[in-house]
């Protein structure tokens, strides 16, 4: 009795191990086809970003169109654009008063 018992348990342990592996494998496509998709969305959108240069270097497109659209494609590639308007720094009055 004492054998089947230890055969018992050696294809419980190999079922664990090749779920193991079936779970591994699936993870591993699944980020292989997230990553995929999202290369195709990036390679999409700086499509649209070298068509939208080109409207402006024609002059086919306003500045401010220009902007607004560079940002939103910025933000869809998740990045900050480098060339965007910033505020300039506010200058604060020191804490203590000279005198």
């Amino acid at each position: 009795m004492g054998r089947s018992g230890e055969s018992a348990g050696k294809r419980r342990v190999t079922a664990l191990r090749n779920e193991r592996r079936a779970a591994k494998t699936e993870r591993r496509q699944q980020r292989q086809n997230t990553n995929a998709t999202a290369e195709a969305d990036d390679a999409e959108t700086m499509a649209k970003f070298h068509e939208l240069n080109q409207l402006h270097s024609v002059g086919a497109i306003s500045e401010a169109d220009y902007q607004r659209q560079r940002a939103e494609i910025f933000r869809a590639l998740g990045l900050e654009d480098p060339f965007a308007p910033t505020e300039p720094p506010t200058v604060s009055e020191p804490d203590d008063p000279e005198g």
